[in-house]
């Protein structure tokens, strides 16, 4: 019921500051006009609509939002929230395909680390901090960074965290194919604390879970662009989601098995 054939979201778009006023509390419409800086007219036609599409009644002399104008208002707050998660992520999430399975709501509340030209690789540090505060850590790892792998598994040494990541099957073979990075990862595997699955990864960003937070790693063909880190309910319950589903089919490695493979 909006009235004056406006959608009751019109109604909240057009006349959300009158509302946000009438939410914290009641007012008569002079002081509404004061509260708003507004003129006289202006507030007479936003408090009809409001009240026609049921967001306001007249109690008292005075305006005061309904139960339905509160929730409208706590629609459209989370609408902000979502647009500026996006916002604050839309230069890192320009490195992904537009079917990248991010969810809005890792978004709303995120904070977004930018890599620069001059030290492409200084974000990387965020995760380390992460990692280094965790005692459990999931991770899924779509590519191979070779440069961050002692150091990653380093910062995870540092706390005693336990260790699961499901790496996907092309990534883990470049990985025992080079000397280097194969004694790396052995050491990893002998560490009780640590499980690597061999796994499919169905998308190009890297993610991570721990007690506190979630994190994303936006890759591009010179390392890593950004990270996205977000500590919200929602976010850790997005990321572990992803983290179940892949690591459900994917296959435990071993020393045993990569050394008989060489």
């Amino acid at each position: 019921m909006a009235g004056l054939g406006q959608s009751l979201e019109a109604v909240v778009t057009n006349r959300e500051p009158m509302l946000r006023a009438l939410v914290q509390g009641p007012l008569t419409k002079p002081e509404l006009t004061e509260a708003v800086d507004s003129s006289r007219s202006t507030i007479d036609r936003a408090v009809r609509e409001l009240v026609d599409a049921g967001l306001v009644r007249r109690a008292d002399g005075r305006y005061e939002a309904t139960l339905a104008g509160r929730s409208a208002l706590d629609a459209v707050e989370a609408f902000h929230d979502r647009m500026r998660g996006v916002e604050s992520a839309a230069g890192v999430l320009s490195h992904l395909g537009p079917d990248a399975p991010i969810d809005s709501d890792f978004l709303t509340g995120a904070d977004v680390h930018v890599a620069t030209p001059e030290m492409p690789d200084s974000v990387v540090q965020r995760l380390f901090d992460s990692v280094e505060s965790a005692t459990h850590l999931r991770g899924i790892a779509p590519v191979a960074l070779s440069g961050h792998l002692r150091g990653f598994y380093e910062a995870a040494r540092a706390n005693d965290a336990r260790v699961e990541m499901v790496i996907n099957a092309d990534v883990l073979d470049s990985l025992v194919a080079t000397t280097s990075t194969r004694e790396t990862l052995l050491a990893q595997l002998r560490d009780e604390r640590v499980t690597i699955l061999r796994g499919e990864v169905p998308f190009s960003f890297g993610l991570w879970l721990t007690e506190t937070e979630a994190g994303v790693v936006v890759y591009s063909d010179t390392g890593v662009r950004g990270i996205i880190v977000n500590d919200t309910a929602d976010a850790c319950a997005w990321a572990e989601t992803w983290f179940e589903t892949l690591s459900t089919d994917a296959r435990r490695l071993t020393p045993s098995g990569i050394e008989a493979d060489n």
